[in-house]
């Protein structure tokens, strides 16, 4: 749970400079160096919402560690939110399922390398009701990853009080 909260503010405080960035451009000047955050704010905050399910896989009776070993919730996990949220039995609609499979994708690319490492992982298919690239990023993207979370951290907190 630390973990998450350490990663999700990282990317909450990205992601004020960076709007504050964007305000200052609109009086004109330079573009500031905090506009090149994007993809990392969202890298930070799918890797925070990681954290958040595997916090839930452990209150569920679960192992992540033996024997100073890291014991993986699936063979490949490689940060893929939809099938973590799956094992973990976290219900998801479609436009949750949307986002995080996106928001996945991009953490996995280029939140963190400057190319993706297989270049079928960014090219445009079929999400929620279209076809497009997963590399695409809205502000309702922006609310449906907040209430995600909020959604998340309520259900520990649920969990802590059995």
């Amino acid at each position: 749970m630390h973990t998450a909260q350490t990663l999700l503010a990282g990317s909450t405080i990205l992601a004020r400079e960076s709007e504050r960035a964007r305000a200052s451009l609109r009086h004109g000047g330079k573009a500031p160096i905090e506009l090149l955050t994007t993809w990392t704010e969202l890298m930070l905050a799918a890797f925070g919402i990681e954290c958040l399910v595997k916090a839930i896989w452990l209150k569920q009776g679960h192992q992540l560690a033996r024997d100073g070993k890291y014991i993986p919730m699936l063979q490949n996990e490689g940060h893929q939110l939809v099938r973590l949220c799956r094992v973990a039995g976290i219900a998801l609609d479609a436009r949750e399922k949307d986002t995080l499979e996106r928001i996945s994708v991009i953490a996995r690319t280029i939140g963190r390398y400057p190319i993706p490492r297989r270049a079928h992982e960014t090219r445009p298919r079929q999400f929620y009701r279209q076809t497009r690239s997963p590399l695409g990023w809205s502000s309702n993207d922006d609310s449906i990853i907040e209430s995600f979370v909020l959604r998340l951290k309520t259900e520990l907190r649920r969990r802590d009080l059995k």
